[in-house]
Protein backbone atom coordinates (compact mmCIF):
# COMPACT_ATOMS: atom_id res chain seq x y z
CA UNK A 1 0.00 0.00 0.00
CA UNK A 2 3.03 2.40 0.68
CA UNK A 3 4.40 2.41 -2.64
CA UNK A 4 0.76 3.32 -4.11
CA UNK A 5 -0.05 6.37 -1.83
CA UNK A 6 3.74 7.46 -2.62
CA UNK A 7 2.48 7.34 -6.69
CA UNK A 8 -0.43 9.03 -5.71
CA UNK A 9 1.14 12.01 -3.99
CA UNK A 10 3.80 12.17 -6.57
CA UNK A 11 0.78 12.38 -9.42
CA UNK A 12 -0.62 15.25 -6.98
CA UNK A 13 1.86 16.94 -6.72
CA UNK A 14 2.98 16.93 -10.42
CA UNK A 15 -0.82 17.95 -11.50
CA UNK A 16 -0.54 21.06 -8.67
CA UNK A 17 2.78 22.37 -10.54
CA UNK A 18 1.36 21.69 -14.36
CA UNK A 19 -1.14 23.82 -12.73
CA UNK A 20 0.84 26.77 -11.68
CA UNK A 21 3.16 26.79 -14.59
CA UNK A 22 0.26 27.07 -16.89
CA UNK A 23 -1.42 29.96 -14.75
CA UNK A 24 1.91 31.95 -14.45
CA UNK A 25 2.09 34.58 -16.82
CA UNK A 26 4.97 33.95 -19.97
CA UNK A 27 7.16 37.27 -19.82
CA UNK A 28 8.28 38.41 -22.90
CA UNK A 29 10.06 41.41 -22.14
CA UNK A 30 9.39 45.18 -21.30
CA UNK A 31 9.07 48.15 -23.26
CA UNK A 32 9.95 51.46 -22.18
CA UNK A 33 8.93 54.79 -23.57
CA UNK A 34 10.71 58.06 -22.92
CA UNK A 35 10.09 61.54 -24.06
CA UNK A 36 9.20 65.06 -23.83
CA UNK A 37 6.07 66.21 -23.61
CA UNK A 38 6.03 70.38 -25.06
CA UNK A 39 3.26 72.57 -24.07
CA UNK A 40 1.80 73.90 -27.24
CA UNK A 41 -1.22 73.19 -29.96
CA UNK A 42 -0.36 72.18 -33.39
CA UNK A 43 0.33 68.99 -35.22
CA UNK A 44 3.66 67.51 -34.79
CA UNK A 45 4.89 70.04 -32.16
CA UNK A 46 8.56 70.65 -32.41
CA UNK A 47 9.61 69.90 -28.40
CA UNK A 48 12.81 71.71 -29.43
CA UNK A 49 11.04 74.69 -29.68
CA UNK A 50 8.35 74.37 -27.47
CA UNK A 51 8.42 74.92 -23.50
CA UNK A 52 7.97 71.83 -21.80
CA UNK A 53 4.82 70.56 -19.81
CA UNK A 54 5.84 69.60 -16.25
CA UNK A 55 3.50 67.17 -14.04
CA UNK A 56 1.10 66.77 -16.80
CA UNK A 57 -0.37 62.93 -16.88
CA UNK A 58 0.79 60.69 -19.76
CA UNK A 59 -1.02 57.07 -20.53
CA UNK A 60 0.69 54.89 -22.86
CA UNK A 61 -2.88 53.27 -24.13
CA UNK A 62 -3.29 50.04 -26.27
CA UNK A 63 -6.08 49.36 -28.25
CA UNK A 64 -7.91 52.00 -26.17
CA UNK A 65 -7.09 50.84 -22.87
CA UNK A 66 -4.25 52.44 -20.44
CA UNK A 67 -1.44 50.30 -19.64
CA UNK A 68 0.85 52.53 -17.78
CA UNK A 69 1.58 55.92 -17.16
CA UNK A 70 3.63 58.38 -16.03
CA UNK A 71 3.56 62.16 -14.65
CA UNK A 72 6.36 64.45 -16.11
CA UNK A 73 9.08 65.76 -14.33
CA UNK A 74 9.59 69.61 -14.31
CA UNK A 75 11.59 69.58 -17.87
CA UNK A 76 8.80 67.86 -19.23
CA UNK A 77 10.69 64.27 -19.70
CA UNK A 78 9.05 61.42 -18.69
CA UNK A 79 9.65 57.36 -18.95
CA UNK A 80 6.85 54.71 -18.51
CA UNK A 81 8.15 51.09 -18.54
CA UNK A 82 5.36 48.24 -19.01
CA UNK A 83 5.49 44.66 -19.38
CA UNK A 84 5.46 43.69 -23.30
CA UNK A 85 2.54 41.09 -22.47
CA UNK A 86 0.39 44.06 -22.02
CA UNK A 87 1.92 46.84 -24.60
CA UNK A 88 2.38 43.80 -27.11
CA UNK A 89 0.51 46.00 -29.58
CA UNK A 90 3.32 48.61 -29.04
CA UNK A 91 5.49 46.61 -31.67
CA UNK A 92 2.47 47.11 -34.65
CA UNK A 93 1.64 50.64 -34.00
CA UNK A 94 -1.58 50.13 -31.90
CA UNK A 95 -0.02 51.71 -29.15
CA UNK A 96 -0.32 55.67 -28.44
CA UNK A 97 0.79 58.11 -26.09
CA UNK A 98 -1.98 60.13 -24.69
CA UNK A 99 -1.78 63.33 -22.37
CA UNK A 100 -4.93 64.45 -20.98
CA UNK A 101 -3.75 67.26 -18.56
CA UNK A 102 -5.28 70.92 -19.90
CA UNK A 103 -2.84 72.64 -21.75
CA UNK A 104 -4.08 75.43 -19.54
CA UNK A 105 -2.34 74.13 -16.58
CA UNK A 106 1.25 74.40 -18.48
CA UNK A 107 0.41 78.10 -19.97
CA UNK A 108 -3.04 79.92 -19.30
CA UNK A 109 -3.50 81.08 -22.98
CA UNK A 110 -4.01 77.24 -24.27
CA UNK A 111 -7.12 75.76 -24.12
CA UNK A 112 -8.65 74.11 -21.17
CA UNK A 113 -9.77 70.85 -23.14
CA UNK A 114 -8.32 68.56 -25.35
CA UNK A 115 -5.80 66.31 -25.65
CA UNK A 116 -1.99 65.97 -27.20
CA UNK A 117 -1.44 62.58 -29.02
CA UNK A 118 1.53 61.07 -29.84
CA UNK A 119 1.97 57.87 -32.08
CA UNK A 120 5.20 55.47 -31.06
CA UNK A 121 8.66 55.20 -32.73
CA UNK A 122 11.27 52.56 -32.64
CA UNK A 123 14.87 54.07 -32.74
CA UNK A 124 17.17 51.36 -34.99
CA UNK A 125 18.84 49.84 -31.80
CA UNK A 126 15.14 49.58 -30.22
CA UNK A 127 15.59 45.98 -28.72
CA UNK A 128 18.06 45.39 -26.15
CA UNK A 129 18.77 42.71 -23.64
CA UNK A 130 14.71 42.11 -23.02
CA UNK A 131 14.07 45.61 -23.32
CA UNK A 132 12.18 47.38 -26.16
CA UNK A 133 12.17 51.06 -26.62
CA UNK A 134 10.15 53.55 -28.01
CA UNK A 135 9.89 57.54 -28.07
CA UNK A 136 7.16 59.24 -29.20
CA UNK A 137 7.21 60.49 -33.30
CA UNK A 138 5.87 63.69 -32.34
CA UNK A 139 2.88 65.26 -30.18
CA UNK A 140 -0.41 66.57 -32.02
CA UNK A 141 -3.16 68.83 -30.25
CA UNK A 142 -6.64 67.08 -30.98
CA UNK A 143 -9.46 69.41 -29.65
Amino acid sequence: MAPRASVLLLAVAVAAAACAAASAQIRLGKVVVTGVVPCNTGTLIDVAASPAFPDANVELRCGGSVVAGATTSRNGSFAIEADMTSSLGALVGACELVVDTPLAKCNATLPASGALVSYLQSPLAGMLSGVFRLVPSGFSFHA
